[in-house]
């Protein structure tokens, strides 16, 4: 069972509310899924002990934080860079929080928590909207009936006017079947076509994303046939040209210590890489960075979105074998020196079993 770190439950204390207030945090039952979601962390709406199909999938899924990099103003200004982190409200610590609004269509709630129906599928779509600034932020996960889930960061406004790139960061951490034995793997190329190859991580490292090679990631356990596939969103761009984002992909071992708000400001990248360690059937975690570019010229009221989809697959259980009807005994006359047990028809017949007239029935 994995530990709470020192720092979320200090987090947790401060954010006693009142009973009245609307809840931060809850649970949720819902087609194939079974999760419980909160608000923490600075990190967004988070999904917690998610469940697929009765089996234990994800421990927490979060977004830590949005990186974000200006390019100079026409006058020459240059904003930021920033790390914005979505929070519920006001937080005590000094840096950009982009701050949780009512959505109006949601009856007000910070929380949205909607379903629908797109074709045959049917969607729970749970988001939360933030501002920033002039920023507008909605963050939203949608599950679906059929195993998958997409995580999407939608934003537009603009704060400066100026191009600037958003590098929002996921953290997945995944238990499947329970916190050990799991393994990260790529897949690249397109197997019905045979041109098809899979690699399996055995250190901890950071990955680019390959369009030309159709990449995507694999975390499977170990003992069972139970897997996640992490896609590239269609908008999620390359890395930035400028080294200010330079990953798609981080992969790491899971260190309670590690489950804690951004540590390392607007121009640190991700860390926890100092020394690599082994990660092969493994209780790990899977970071994703897509790269937002938003072009001043587009204006302010243009909706952009990036983020992965996670295809969920859990083998059915075994059918059940189907018994063996017992035959129903033909009645018939008992012979002499044997008795009836199991009754006897009206006709004098046995309807159950002749069994010598000295012994017990079965």
């Amino acid at each position: 069972m994995k530990r709470i770190s020192a720092i979320a439950f200090l987090c947790l204390l401060c954010w006693a509310i009142p009973v009245s207030a609307e809840p931060r945090s809850g649970h949720n039952n819902w087609g194939p899924w079974s999760f419980d979601w909160a608000v923490r962390d600075k990190a967004g709406l988070a999904l917690l002990n998610v469940r697929y199909n009765g089996t234990t999938m994800i421990y927490k899924a979060s977004l830590p934080v949005i990186r974000v990099r200006y390019e100079p103003e026409p006058d020459g200004n240059i904003c930021g860079p920033y790390a914005d982190r979505i929070v519920w409200d006001s937080f005590p610590y000094v840096g950009p929080r982009a701050r949780l609004i009512s959505i109006d269509d949601c009856g007000g709630k910070k929380v949205c928590q909607i379903s629908y129906t797109v074709g045959s599928i049917d969607v729970l779509e749970m988001g939360v909207y933030a501002r920033i600034g002039a920023y507008h932020l909605y963050q939203a996960w949608y599950l679906r009936s059929d195993g998958q889930i997409d995580a999407l960061l939608w934003s537009k406004g603009l704060s400066c006017n100026a191009d600037h790139d958003h590098h929002p960061y996921w953290r997945f951490d995944f238990d499947i079947n329970g916190p050990a034995g799991d393994q990260i793997l790529h897949h690249d190329g397109y197997m019905e076509s045979g041109n098809f190859s899979i690699f399996n991580y055995q250190t901890e490292q950071n990955e680019l994303k390959n369009p030309r090679l159709n990449r995507r990631w694999l975390v499977r356990d170990q003992a069972t046939a139970n897997q996640v596939s992490i896609s590239p969103g269609i908008h999620d761009g390359p890395v930035d040209p400028y080294g200010f984002s330079t990953k798609d992909v981080g992969l790491r071992l899971y260190h309670y210590t590690e489950d804690q708000p951004w540590p390392f400001g607007a121009s640190g990248h991700l860390g926890y890489l100092a020394p690599p360690e082994n990660i092969d059937a493994q209780d790990i975690v899977f970071w994703y960075v897509p790269h937002l570019y938003h072009r001043a010229s587009e204006g302010a009221d243009q909706w952009h979105y990036v983020g992965p989809t996670l295809r969920f697959e859990v083998p059915p259980p075994p059918p059940r074998p189907t018994p063996t009807p017992r035959p129903t005994p033909t009645p018939r006359a008992c012979p002499s020196g044997q008795k009836c047990c199991g009754g006897v028809n009206s006709d004098g017949t046995c309807s159950g079993q002749c069994w010598p007239t000295g012994d017990p029935c079965p």
